[in-house]
């Protein structure tokens, strides 16, 4: 392997040295062998940098600084919390970024947990690589197994590369 090429794979393990660090051991990856070396490294900065929470805008400042009110949970009925929530989501997708883990909540208690939690976990940024995803769960109790499954049925939709 070119020095280069061994440098730049040195930079990547550092970074998800330094994202296992942060998640308290529990960071999944995955990446296919066929991404260039290039296109990963840019990935993880990205990750790094959604990751580095107080670095930079959170995600909830930022939805609100790209026109997303965000009013108190307890404003908002069942209806208007479902509402809220396609929004949120809506304005995640440019992000590539896909909450998961949600579904044995109701609306209310989902745009709860967004805006009490969620929201404020993760920073605000547009990636540089944009053929890749972002999974947040929700719910914080998924196994490293059950995203890793996510991701490869997002994967063999074609829609992660």
């Amino acid at each position: 392997m070119p020095a280069h090429d061994q440098e730049q794979a040195d930079r990547c393990s550092g970074m998800e040295e330094e994202l296992r660090r942060l998640a308290d051991g529990n960071a999944a990856f995955r990446k296919p062998g066929t991404i260039p070396l290039d296109a990963w490294e840019s990935h993880l900065k990205d990750v790094l940098a959604f990751e580095s929470v107080g670095s930079g805008k959170s995600l909830f400042e930022g939805l609100e600084e790209h026109g997303v009110e965000l009013p108190r949970p307890d404003k908002l009925d069942e209806d208007q919390s479902t509402e809220k929530v396609n929004e949120i989501m809506l304005a995640l997708f440019p992000l590539q970024i896909l909450l998961v883990g949600y579904e044995d909540m109701t609306a209310r208690e989902f745009y709860s947990t967004l805006w009490n939690q969620i929201l404020w976990e993760g920073c605000y940024l547009e990636k540089r690589n944009p053929d890749t995803v972002t999974i947040v769960d929700v719910s914080h109790r998924m196994s490293r197994s059950e995203i890793l499954g996510i991701l490869e049925k997002i994967e063999r939709l074609g829609t992660v590369q």
